[in-house]
């Protein structure tokens, strides 16, 4: 049996995506609905632009991810971090069907009522913000993050690092994907957001909590991609972000998830 939470959750969804100093787009991203739409799949994937189908890989990513969620939704249901394992393999080896040099990153997550389900591959991150305050971020796997785990460098290094983009784990290849998962219980108000590399190297943690909370998922995502290619410049990478934001079906008054995401807005600037 079916979980049920205390109200049922809504998703309020922003998406964009810019190219910043590249010359071809090598990020995706999609978000789906399984046929009866109780659900949400949402992917964010960029190839390596190391590699000469860096956009294909993406492309499949995308593709896998869209042809499980309609022929394999009740794995989802059932089983949702086996099933993250079972799609992320099915991406990896959808690629190296289609290609000897393609390859790429990949963050998605799966929303079943007040749960999301999460896996990377790669640099691409998911965040989770609550009130205004960070509750997780995906690890990357990357020499930067490991240098960060050693206490070699701080977090607010990362982005600037000689070697960030130098990566351990990606789909496609010759080595088996080892992906990250986990499990977040969400509560109304809370935030989530996808992004590929070009986005967080160049977007501050709390600008994506005040950008959703000011003007909403929608114009956030807009504004943040195009800040984040503003921000790298003539070499900026292409700049992909996804912002979901939980909100109650029958939100209102008697929630106080409004007046709660003022409080964390608030947060910000007393700390």
């Amino acid at each position: 049996m079916r979980r049920q939470p205390a109200k049922p959750l809504r998703w309020n969804r922003g998406a964009a995506s810019q190219l910043g100093g590249r010359h071809e787009q090598q990020d995706r991203w999609s978000i789906f609905l399984p046929p009866d739409e109780q659900g949400l799949l949402t992917v964010v994937a960029d190839g390596m632009g190391g590699h000469l189908d860096g956009a294909l890989g993406a492309q499949l990513v995308i593709d896998t991810a869209r042809t499980y969620l309609q022929n394999s939704v009740a794995s989802l249901r059932a089983d949702p971090p086996a099933a993250l394992r079972e799609l992320c393999q099915a991406m990896h080896e959808t690629i190296n069907d289609r290609s000897e040099s393609a390859r790429s990153t990949v963050v998605l997550v799966w929303i079943d009522q007040d749960r999301a389900y999460w896996l990377n591959v790669g640099d691409s991150r998911l965040y989770h913000f609550r009130r205004g305050r960070r509750l997780m971020r995906t690890r990357d796997h990357s020499a930067v993050q490991l240098l960060m785990d050693m206490g070699e460098i701080d977090e607010s290094e990362m982005a600037t690092h000689p070697a960030q983009n130098r990566l351990y784990r990606c789909l496609g290849g010759e080595d088996a994907p080892k992906p990250d998962t986990g499990e977040i219980v969400i509560q109304p108000g809370d935030l989530l957001a996808l992004c590929s590399d070009g986005v967080w190297e160049h977007v501050t943690e709390p600008e994506f909590w005040t950008a959703a909370l000011t003007t909403g998922p929608i114009t956030a995502a807009q504004k943040l991609a195009e800040q984040a290619v503003q921000r790298g410049g003539a070499s900026a990478d292409n700049a992909t972000l996804v912002l979901l934001q939980a909100d109650t079906a029958n939100a209102g008054g008697s929630s106080g998830w409004k007046e709660r995401l003022a409080s964390g807005f608030a947060a910000l600037f007393n700390r």
